[in-house]
Formats: structure tokens, C-alpha cells, sequence
């Protein structure tokens, strides 16, 4: 049994701001295969096949109590974890095992209960802002400017999120490597084709 855990804010006034991420990304994955989460007491839950994928209700700085009931419930051999990351550009995409918490008060939470070391996670970057502080800024709904370039990000984060469903850590994360290869760093999101800019 592996353990995906989506962070997030739950109720409807944090459904559309920067630190809901991982929450959409889950929701986004479930949406495509006709999945539905229900609703426990510190979580919402779907289960299918070999994984189980979690939405901690909770509130962001206490996402690690969620996640312990789960651990002690199902006792997954893996946890993969979605975030949002205001270190990388906006849309960005990072995968890898292990690393700190970069100032994020969700996987400080996830430290208490998880070796960090042994964490997978998919990083999403939200950028940062000049005119708000970091605290303001992650809750602060996604602004329509930004809201294509995040849809876009968001579609690409599930389906790395159905290979890894699908196979193993492994290779989500060749697929992840050979998308970046494929596709323009010019693009800062990286969403962008080669081919596509060689038309615009």
C-alpha cells in the first residue's frame, strides 16, 4: 500500500489559493477517472487499487496529524507528497526523494511523523510576491491571469501522479526526466514546447 497525500486548506474560502495545490492536483486526478473522496474524521480519503490518496483536513500546519492516523490505519510502505513551493517560479515542477522542509509549514508538520529523508515528493512552484508576505501570499486565491498557466501544470502533475499510480516512483520519475528534456526551458513554467514557440 502507498500513501499520496495532496496539501491543502480545507473549506471553500482556501479552494482556489496558491497553498491548495496539492489538494487540486488530487482532485484533478480523481475528476479524470470518475473517482470520489469521502469524507473521515481529519480527511477526506480515495482508495484505489494499491494507493490510497488523502486530502488532510486538519489545516496545513497540523497536515502531519492527518497523515499519522493514516500511517497507523493502512501502514504504507511509501508516501509521495504534492505541495505547493514559493522557491520555484510559478508552474514549475520538481520530483525527487528526500530534502527539508524549505520553510514549508505542511511538511514541517509531516516531519513530526514521517523520516523526511525517505519522503517522495512532487514540488509545484507558486513564486513569490514583492507586495505580500509569504504567509499572504500562499492564501491568496490563484489571480485569472495565472489561472491557465496553473490548469495546465496541474493536468501534467496528474498524470505523472497516474504513472506513479500506475508503476513505481521510478518511473514517474524517468517520464518526469524525459519530459523536461523534451520539452523548452524557455518557457519558465516549462509547459511550452519547443515547436509551439517556434509557431507563436
Amino acid at each position: 500500500m502507498r500513501l499520496i497525500v495532496g496539501l491543502g486548506n480545507p473549506g471553500s474560502e482556501y479552494a482556489n489559493t496558491r497553498h491548495n495545490i496539492g489538494f487540486m492536483v488530487l482532485d484533478k486526478w480523481a475528476q479524470d477517472h470518475g473517482c470520489g473522496f469521502a469524507r473521515q474524521s481529519n480527511y477526506e480519503v480515495l482508495k484505489y487499487r494499491s494507493v490510497i490518496l488523502l486530502k488532510p483536513h486538519t489545516y496545513m500546519n497540523l497536515s502531519g496529524k492527518a497523515v499519522n492516523e493514516a500511517i497507523n490505519k493502512w501502514n504504507p510502505e511509501e508516501i509521495l507528497v504534492i505541495y505547493d513551493d514559493l522557491e520555484l517560479p510559478v508552474a514549475n515542477i520538481r520530483i525527487r526523494t528526500g530534502g527539508g522542509d524549505g520553510g514549508h509549514n505542511g511538511i514541517k508538520s509531516l516531519a513530526d511523523y514521517v523520516p523526511t529523508d525517505t519522503l517522495k515528493r512532487i514540488r509545484i512552484g507558486i513564486g513569490r510576491s514583492e507586495n505580500s508576505t509569504a504567509r499572504d501570499y500562499v492564501l491568496e486565491p490563484i489571480p485569472a491571469t495565472e489561472t491557465a498557466l496553473y490548469e495546465d501544470c496541474i493536468q501534467l502533475v496528474s498524470q505523472f501522479l497516474d504513472t506513479y499510480i500506475r508503476t513505481d516512483f521510478s518511473t514517474m520519475l524517468d517520464e518526469f526526466s524525459k519530459w523536461k528534456k523534451s520539452y523548452s526551458g524557455k518557457n519558465e513554467a516549462g509547459i511550452t514546447s519547443p515547436k509551439e514557440e517556434k509557431r507563436d
